[in-house]
């Protein structure tokens, strides 16, 4: 057991190095490191396919859970129709289409309608893992990335909807009817639902129970592991109940946090008749979790996440049999075809439809790679199915295809489209703006402003560089941070100076830039989607602008620092940064800008 530890550890190492050299993402690194490992060492990860499933059931709620903390909620709601059509229309429409067109193409095979919506339901539908670990890698419009992202949670429940309760039915001789579909959708789709909120809302009270953050952590995990069970004991959608659970769970703690500041203990007092009101307000008035902590917990199970993928992209590696593929080769590419051009017919109607670049139904095709989940369902084909090999064959080599194909084309569109794809994050940063500046109208009565350089109080600055950590590490986006420092040497002309301040860095920097205020004489500006030469650029414009002014020049003195936030930075780490770099110009010359990385 140790010995696969460490070679687990090892190939997970050596894909980082390569991701890192080559920008090749891990998850190709890790299947071929891992196939090449089981070719010189066989014994060492010798599996079957239900230890291969059982692993996979394992690891989905530890996979899947980083990536949905990620996701907003917010855009979820923004977007929910077209989500909705590609997670179930185009599933749906895809496997309708490819039953009909499939016979034509493979005429030496009987193929009966139910066996091609089996075959269909298990390629059709993109896989969860893969996709939020690749689409990681790639500098992309975040409207893009949430579409391709969100798609690959939801359409795996539709798939297995229609894989176990149409497809397998109508190969084992089951009789399905629309009334019976009708049925069974409605009650995966709702007691999935219920399973996942019923099991976020009681870990939601365990948070606010247990203080230590080993146990809140442990906790976290609890809620979509025992969703995921509960659900997969009453076979309906387990991955439908992570999804639920998590989202909810979310959503109680993103609740939670925006009444940080308001909540009152309300231990003590007069004892009343109603004691079990009581002990249900105390309960809830309990504050069950901070910004901060929350944060800290989706970094850490982000790692976690990166080691269970891993696993299950070693596993997959080592199921592979070489003379299988071959044996089906030709049927294998055929229907990958089949799937890539019905996939590419879908998401091209949404694209065109939703008035945008063309460009991206390309990254949205090839963002459709398949994964574990396929080749479980695969495995639930009845021994005695005739083309049972076949089937397996060809769900193997279409995820193999599709994560290998699919990548490094993908790789090749990005770059040979890099600038178009720049001003799309450009176009996409400023529509998302219009929403920001609409939230800041409308909490303008709460936060002001300094009187003086009309900057962004504390909290909100703070709130500010949270969220834009959060996005520029989800979707790869450079964030570069200013500091300023304003050293009084003229109390008279101390107001003036200010509001010219103020005046200039409002001129300077961007709609999608902020300004706020740290303390008594630092503030702080935040450059979204911005590199650190560039940030620093800025500051010297800055810089000059206050030395052409008279009254700042005489009444104070300035000194900036500047970095650039890390994927893993939290707002301390940036800050901190930020005042170790301000630290150095201030032993230096005022007009000096020192950086720290």
């Amino acid at each position: 057991m140790l010995v696969l530890v460490t070679f687990l550890l090892l190939i997970i190492l050596l894909s980082r190095v390569t991701e890192e050299m080559t920008k090749i993402p891990s998850t190709l690194s890790v299947i071929v490191y891992s196939f090449a490992v089981s070719l010189f060492f066989p014994e060492l990860f010798e599996i079957n396919s239900q230890e291969f499933d059982e692993i996979l059931y394992l690891m989905l709620p530890v996979i899947l859970l980083p990536d949905i903390l990620n996701i907003s909620i917010k855009e979820l709601k923004n977007h929910a129709k077209e989500i909705f059509y590609l997670a179930v229309v185009a599933v749906v429409l895809s496997i309708a289409i490819a039953t009909l067109v499939t016979p034509y193409l493979l005429p030496e095979y009987s193929l009966t309608a139910g066996m091609l919506v089996a075959l269909f339901a298990m390629l059709m539908a993109t896989d969860a893992i893969t996709v939020a670990s690749i689409m990681s890698k790639f500098k992309l419009p975040e409207q893009l990335k949430i579409y391709a992202e969100s798609e690959s949670l939801f359409n795996d429940v539709t798939a297995l909807i229609i894989f176990y309760f149409i497809a397998l039915p109508l190969i084992t001789g089951g009789e399905v009817t629309l009334l019976s579909v009708n049925y069974i959708l409605l009650k995966v789709l709702i007691l999935s639902t219920v399973i996942g909120v019923a099991v976020a809302y009681a870990g939601f009270l365990f948070i606010k129970v247990l203080k230590n953050p080993f146990d809140q952590f442990v906790v976290i995990y609890l809620v979509v592991i025992i969703s995921f069970l509960l659900a997969e004991h009453f076979h309906i959608a387990g991955i439908l109940s992570i999804v639920a659970s998590a989202l909810t769970f979310k959503s109680l703690v993103q609740k939670e946090t925006k009444n940080e500041t308001q909540r009152r203990s309300k231990i003590g007092g007069v004892q009343s008749a109603k004691d079990q009101e009581s002990i249900l307000e105390l309960i809830k008035n309990v504050p069950a979790i901070t910004k901060r902590e929350f944060r800290e917990y989706k970094k850490e199970a982000m790692f976690i996440g990166i080691f269970a993928n891993a696993i299950v992209f070693v596993i997959i590696a080592n199921i592979i049999e070489l003379r299988f593929l071959l044996t089906y080769s030709k049927e294998i590419l055929i229907v990958f075809l089949i799937t890539t051009l019905i996939r590419f017919m879908s998401v091209s109607a949404l694209v065109v439809a939703m008035k945008l670049p063309f460009r991206w139904a390309k990254t949205l095709t090839l963002s459709g790679t398949k994964g574990a989940l396929a080749i479980i369902m695969a495995h639930s084909i009845p021994e005695s199915f005739i083309y049972k090999d076949m089937f397996e064959a060809i769900v193997i080599g279409n995820v193999l295809i599709s994560t290998f194909f699919y990548t490094f084309v993908l790789m090749f569109h990005i770059k040979f489209n890099k600038d178009e794809y720049a001003l799309d994050m450009q176009v996409d940063k400023q529509s998302s703006d219009a929403g920001i500046l609409e939230y800041t109208k409308s909490v303008v009565d709460i936060l002001e402003k300094d009187s003086f350089t009309q900057a962004y109080n504390r909290a909100f600055i703070e709130d500010i560089i949270t969220n834009e950590l959060a996005r520029a590490s989800r979707y790869k986006l450079d964030l570069s941070l200013l500091i300023l420092k304003l050293s009084k040497t003229d109390e008279e002309n101390n107001v003036d100076a200010l509001e010219i301040v103020g005046d200039i860095i409002t001129e300077h920097i961007r709609t999608n830039d902020y300004f706020g205020k740290l303390g008594e004489d630092e503030y702080v500006i935040v450059t979204s989607n911005t590199s650190l030469g560039g940030a620093v650029i800025l500051a010297e414009k800055i810089s000059q602008q206050f030395d052409t002014q008279e009254v700042v020049h005489s009444s104070m003195e300035y000194f900036f620092g500047a970095t650039q936030a890390d994927e893993t930075d939290s707002m301390e780490a940036v800050l901190e940064k930020l005042r170790e770099a301000l630290s150095r110009t201030i032993g230096s010359d005022r007009h000096t800008i020192e950086i720290e990385v």
